[in-house]
């Protein structure tokens, strides 16, 4: 038997990084300012190329100064082109670069254009026993299709791609074959390269002359047989039409020097790839692209392409019965997860399939009986998922209104295992945890082709062979007790607040509604008045020409956009508005009109049948471990404005009830001075002195008794800033005080407390040896760019590294609390119910006979989460709404 062919991916790097940096929004840059657009999208698009053909080898062309030999032969060739905008043309260095990290070969040659290297590259792979395929968004390349040779057609990117064989080609120029190609562009040439071809011939017509007479030359040869203006044309542009072909004709004999050999992928230094990443502050994909080293390198696959998924023959009928209870009794882990059936319905929604992987085995269940199963799954077995809460939600529906055939609290955490909540504890700083990311990454597999296999089959699979390695490298890691003792069992928790939800009335949403757009109406008028004329206030354009052209506000020290115009974004508004009427109208307007689209007019839709809106709590998507809330996000309802509040009266509770809530006070600085040691830190809190005063009488030299208000609001800046690492620049940008004068407050805070700087100084020291910072219970998280040459990237992670212990560690804290809160109201069998988390706060909603009783029982649970060398203090409070609780 012959030798299998390696496949070779040949990228044209002009096509894809053009269609990136018009593709991705310009607003992105490397730390230093510069813009990375284009090199995030053809990064994006180069990752999912590996992904999707898993090449054995890559390598990537560009264009190289001006095309000598074809301009020779047609002089305006490609003249009609705009310069380069100079944003783009600033980040080819930077793609290369990136490529030059990860060992892949970029080819150039000073005259030639990237098409023709890809052409010379194609057939020296086949001739030298190699399937080629070529990547590039231009259709002229479709000429280099042939038995060993493939052109990848990028239509939106990797996303969506069409393989072009010989085949594909004739299908679709109605029978033009690759080798006609040039032929084809010879007659109806190429505006957008100043081709010009044949006047009055299009594609149609081209195709239709070739189709008849079989080339170009017999086109020519037979033109005095095509009547009227076509053959006019025909006879008068001969010369125009062989020197179109001749132009439109890839090059396939390049003095390229490259050894295909050279080109294996993933084939590089794991710490040269992350740093070169790193300078441009791409973390997560450069997670990515080293996960694709790792993965491979752990499922032993060198010198061949990762093996696929394998799925077994799916068990039905008695079969799968008898699998099924087996795997309940001998307490197997059940790898689950759901296929919709379109058209049909049950009393708990649309009817379903259930796939189940035990073992070795695949099992489908269909017929509607998907409620029963799932009942059963998590009543006597042990579930394992992709989204175990979305699971729970198939029996236990997120509107109460729905009919719940599982009681969330019977899940037992020790029986069920989220694969996805197990990857992000090992690696919090991915974007997503897909079936895909989990099966290279966990599995070291590929997904299967085509669509054969239904992705939930696929989902299930994947959820149950994940189980076993998780747990090795949770325990490994040191992250099992954050997964056992915290993430599974507050998981039902969250489930059940979701559930129960939050009471909302709609038409205290809608009378604020009208009130807010009188309110934003009359703005409007103010701010026009003010102006001379009127304006569309919400285009940042438009506001700078106001501001800046027209009433000639100041513009020192602003930047001008890439569009031309001055920012108008928050921070240069704030500056302005304290001495222009205007602005201070302005941002108060786009307060307004963002609480006004955002909540009032959204959230009355997200009321459901119970008259309540339902929240997603979130455990895998912030990096810190907090819980996050989308679907909508209740967390960032505004607390500290009077819109907010507003928004957050509309959530109430039933006559007889009370919105309760109970909110950690100053936790990260608690654990700032527990992990600290610093005895002034300790004493201060266990003192019970007021925190901030002790610290602005410390920092400012003054007695506790004089520290006036504004110097108690520096030194609680000082505070908070130092837990999230805040440096003198972002501190004088909080205070609005010269930087010089802030570093001197740091200086004074850190000779104040010298247990803290210590502290800092040795987790910083511990996150670079280690490669990450950990909570007191475990929590990683990755901090790859510690070590960065990049000084702005560098200092980044060191924030990071220095605000984990204390913000993760309250995240814990707080998911600890909320499990023990929902535990004891169980058992006391009280009717008060947990329906909102946000930051360090627990909201509750409790009828007026339990109040005393609940307020008591969760200040306690709260405050005895962690024996700390400072003392917890939960504060609680009430009222009839979440307004008047907060």
């Amino acid at each position: 038997m012959a030798d299998q062919r390696k496949t070779v991916a040949v990228v044209d790097g002009n096509s894809l990084i053009h269609r990136a940096f018009h593709a991705i929004s310009a607003n992105m840059t490397a730390p230093d300012g510069t813009p990375t657009n284009a090199v995030f999208g053809f990064m994006s698009m180069f990752i999912k190329l590996e992904e999707r053909f898993k090449p054995w080898g890559i390598a990537v062309c560009f264009d190289k100064g001006r095309p000598k030999a074809r301009m020779e032969l047609l002089p305006s060739y490609k003249a009609q082109r705009p310069p380069m905008d100079p944003d783009l043309a600033a980040q080819f260095p930077l793609v290369k670069d990136l490529l030059a990290a990860m060992s892949v070969p970029v080819v150039e040659l000073e005259g030639w254009e990237g098409d023709d290297l890809l052409g010379t590259l194609a057939r020296e792979g086949a001739e030298q026993g190699y399937d080629m395929l070529l990547v590039t968004g231009d259709r002229d390349m479709y000429q280099l299709s042939g038995d060993h040779v493939r052109v990848v057609s990028t239509r939106k990117g990797m996303s969506d791609v069409a393989v072009m064989t010989p085949e594909a080609v004739a299908d679709l120029y109605g029978g033009i074959t690759p080798d006609l190609v040039p032929d084809f562009y010879g007659l109806k040439g190429d505006s957008s390269d100043n081709i010009p071809g044949v006047p009055g011939i299009g594609p149609k017509k081209a195709q239709q002359l070739i189709e008849r007479y079989g080339s170009l030359d017999e086109v020519l040869a037979h033109a005095d047989e095509v009547k009227g203006k076509m053959g006019e044309n025909l006879r008068a542009h001969r010369e125009d039409a062989l020197v179109s072909r001749r132009v439109a004709t890839i090059r396939c004999d390049a003095p390229v020097d490259v050894d295909l050999a050279e080109t294996r992928f993933p084939d590089f230094d794991v710490a040269t790839a992350r740093e070169a990443f790193s300078r441009l502050g791409f973390t997560a994909i450069a997670q990515r692209v080293l996960a694709m080293a790792g993965a491979e390198a752990a499922a032993g696959l060198e010198g061949a392409e990762a093996a696929s998924l394998a799925v077994p023959e799916p068990l039905e009928g008695a079969g799968a019965d008898a699998a099924w209870e087996a795997a309940l009794e001998d307490g197997s882990w059940l790898g689950l997860a759901v296929e919709e059936e379109q058209g049909q319905s049950t009393l708990f929604g649309t009817a379903a399939v259930l796939w189940c992987a035990v073992g070795d085995r695949l099992l489908r269940f269909g017929g509607g009986d998907m409620a029963e199963r799932l009942v059963a799954a998590f009543s006597r077995g042990r579930v394992a998922g992709l989204d175990v809460k979305a699971l729970i939600h198939r029996v236990s529906p997120m509107d109460s209104s729905e009919p719940a055939a599982l009681d969330v609290r019977s899940v037992r955490p020790d029986a069920i295992f989220d694969v996805a909540v197990a990857a992000y504890l090992l690696d919090s700083t991915k974007s997503g945890y897909t079936v895909s990311d989990l099966a290279a990454g966990v599995l070291g597999v590929g997904l299967p082709d085509g669509d054969d296999v239904p992705a939930a089959a696929v989902e299930a699979l994947v959820a149950g062979r994940c189980v076993e390695p998780l747990v090795e490298r949770l325990q490994k890691g040191g992250a099992w007790p954050c997964f056992g003792e915290i993430e599974m069992p507050l998981l039902p928790v969250l489930a059940q607040m979701e559930r129960v939800g939050m009471h909302a009335d709609a038409s205290v949403f809608a009378e604020q509604d009208a009130e807010l757009a009188a309110q934003i109406d009359a703005l409007a008028a103010r701010i026009y008045e003010d102006a001379g004329e009127e304006f569309n206030i919400g285009s940042p354009s438009q506001l700078s020409h106001v501001l800046f052209d027209v009433m000639g506000l100041p513009t020192a020290g602003l930047k001008r956009t890439k569009r031309g115009y001055y920012s108008t974004n928050a921070q240069v508004l704030d500056e302005l508005s304290r001495s222009h009427d205007i602005v201070a109208n302005v941002l108060t307007w786009r307060e307004k009109s963002k609480i006004a689209k955002t909540y009032l007019a959204a959230l009355p839709n997200e009321i459901r049948g119970d008259g309540r809106i339902h929240t997603t709590f979130n455990q895998t998507v912030t990096a810190t471990g907090r819980i996050s809330s989308s679907d909508p996000n209740l967390q960032n309802i505004p607390v500290k404005t009077e819109e907010g509040r507003r928004v957050r009266s509309a959530f109430t509770v039933p006559e007889g009830w009370k919105f309760l809530a109970v909110d950690y006070s100053q936790i990260e600085l608690r654990l700032l001075a527990h992990l600290s040691g610093d005895e002034h830190l300790v004493r201060a809190f266990v003192e019970g002195e007021d925190f901030h005063a002790e610290t602005a009488a410390r920092v400012f030299g003054v007695p506790v008794e004089e520290v006036t208000p504004l110097l108690r609001s520096r030194a609680k800046a000082v505070n908070f800033g130092i837990v999230y690492g805040q440096q003198a620049y972002g501190l004088s940008q909080t205070l609005h005080i010269p930087q010089r004068e802030a570093q001197g407050m740091i200086d004074s805070y850190y000779a104040a407390y010298p247990g803290v700087r210590r502290f800092l100084d040795e987790t910083v020291a511990r996150a670079r040896e280690l490669g990450f910072a950990t909570t007191m219970w475990g929590r990683r998280r990755l901090v790859p760019d510690i070590s960065a040459r990049n000084a702005m990237v560098r200092a980044a992670a060191e924030r990071t590294a220095m605000n984990h212990p204390m913000q993760g560690s309250a995240a814990d804290i707080i998911k600890i609390a909320m499990e023990r809160v929902q535990r004891a109201l169980n058992e006391r069998g009280l009717e008060s119910r947990l329906i909102m988390q946000i930051h360090d706060e627990l909201d509750l909603q409790v009828p007026d006979g339990e109040l005393e009783e609940v307020r008591e029982l969760v200040s306690r649970i709260m405050e005895g989460v962690a024996d700390l060398s400072v003392p917890l203090v939960a504060d609680a409070s009430w009222g009839d709404n979440w307004a008047e609780a907060k």
